[in-house]
């Protein structure tokens, strides 16, 4: 039946693709913000039901009169409950609590309802297919600071098609950028073994941006062939356009890690995006500039700055104080300089700060904020093969620094059109954004020898 389905499911793919390949494809990233209804409605009054965030991340054909989409969501709660528990005749407080959370592939058919040129709402089905899941139970004593966790994998033969009905509205900013704010109703019960009695629902509210890969392609077209930029570094995108990248490390004493970024080049002299890796469920938020080359145009100094900026969310990180301290934040200067004609040297000063505040922890002064520099030589063998190699090294001793206190990373890029290919070498762990400060200044990692690889694709 499966297989069935999915034959379906590619002969309406290709059948659209191939009809309607000339009308608009927009790329869709963003969250979730999903609950649960269950189908009695004194389980909803008696459990305290919360949003989970959840990714939304897929692309959309648009149409005069329909929107075809394909996305990767997860959906799922938060729960929480107060009661006592009987023990040997004695009754003691006890709160229940834990989260759901499903991965979802989901397709939807919606008919567009066209307000004006910026503004236009929506409404249709929705179809999920759940690759897998998780469902996480927590028992806390109250009384004696005293819990128990116990987490069960899902399947997907655990659950059910999601069926239901989306609705939302889209205003885009121009014709290459907008954003989404939708709502779901889920019409089937979420898990497949379970009654209907104790089953429930998906619902979620879902706020995401758009892009307008058609309208980016023809406006890259023009800038092209207009840009003079004589301070452009390859750190930063061409404007208009947008990079999917996928990054994976594997190494003998480490779990595979991964990573996905999507950036947009929002003007020559900036470049943003987000990246998800799979450590920590860490999601990064990134901008780079090389605005400051400004300061520096009239001289005659041969450099080039690029400040590069990540926000960190840790989403799975143990809390110690609040949810903020899943947050992490890096700040980063690259200072290039060419010689040779093909030779780019260049130095980076980083500082690091970890969300939890000095004042919240004692001694006074914990050295939760971290300085390192980063030194790396580029040669570039050929217009499209680049040879690379960096070090990095803590700048001061802290007290609270373990094992090794720097890293390296050596590597080549190939490039064909605008498809990049990168392999490399390094004594580096992680792939999110300020994972710098945990390798090197936090944890006691061992220098075992990792090999990374990168594909990315840059559309113009």
């Amino acid at each position: 039946m499966r297989l069935f389905i999915l034959k379906i499911a590619l002969i309406f793919i290709f059948t659209f693709s191939i009809n309607f390949s000339q009308k608009e494809v927009r790329i869709l990233g963003g969250y979730n913000f999903s609950t649960l209804k269950y189908n009695l409605n004194h389980i909803n009054d008696r459990i305290d039901i919360s949003t989970r965030k959840g990714l939304n991340i897929g692309f959309e054909y648009h149409y005069p009169r329909l929107i075809f989409g394909l996305r990767y969501l997860q959906r799922g709660s938060e729960l929480k409950q107060a009661t006592t528990l009987n023990i040997g005749g004695v009754n003691y407080n006890i709160e229940i609590s834990g989260y759901e959370v499903f991965n979802y592939a989901s397709g939807h058919l919606y008919y567009p309802f066209h307000i004006n040129n910026k503004l236009k709402m929506f409404g249709g089905i929705n179809i999920g297919y759940a690759i897998d899941g998780s469902s996480l139970a927590n028992l806390n004593f109250t009384d004696f600071n005293s819990s128990r966790s116990d987490e069960i994998s899902l399947e997907s033969k655990d659950f059910n098609l999601d069926t239901g009905l989306g609705f939302g509205i889209d205003y885009m900013f121009n014709d290459k950028v907008g954003i989404r704010a939708s709502y779901y109703s889920g019409g089937n019960n979420v898990r497949k073994t379970l009654n209907d009695s104790l089953n429930f629902k998906n619902n979620s509210i879902e706020l995401s941006a758009i892009l307008n890969l058609k309208k980016l392609r023809k406006k890259q077209k023009k800038i092209v062939k207009k840009s003079k930029d004589k301070t452009k570094s390859r750190l930063l995108l061409p404007e208009n356009s947008l990079i999917v990248q996928f990054d994976g490390r594997i190494g003998p004493s480490l779990a595979p890690q991964s990573k996905t970024t999507i950036g947009y080049g929002l003007k020559n002299s900036i470049s943003l995006g987000v990246a998800r890796s799979n450590h920590l469920n860490t999601i990064d938020f990134f901008i780079r500039s090389n605005y400051l080359n400004r300061f520096i145009q009239k001289s005659k100094i041969p450099i080039n700055l690029v400040f590069h900026s990540v926000v960190s969310n840790q989403l799975d990180k143990d809390i110690i104080i609040d949810e903020n301290d899943n947050l992490n934040f890096l700040y980063k200067l690259f200072i290039e300089s060419k010689f040779r004609s093909n030779f780019l040297f260049r130095v980076s000063p980083i500082y690091v700060h970890k969300n939890i505040v000095k004042t919240k922890l004692e001694p006074k002064g914990y050295p939760w904020d971290m300085w390192f520099v980063e030194v790396g030589l580029d040669w570039f063998y050929k217009d499209n093969i680049q040879l690379y190699s960096n070090v990095h090294q803590q700048l001061k001793d802290l007290d609270i620094s373990e094992g090794r206190k720097s890293s390296f990373k050596i590597g080549v890029q190939y490039h064909i059109n605008t498809i990049g290919f990168d392999l490399s070498i390094s004594n580096q762990y992680h792939l999110y954004g300020t994972a710098i400060a945990n390798e090197i200044g936090l944890e006691n990692y061992d220098n075992n020898i990792k090999t990374g690889f990168q594909i990315n694709k840059i559309f113009n």
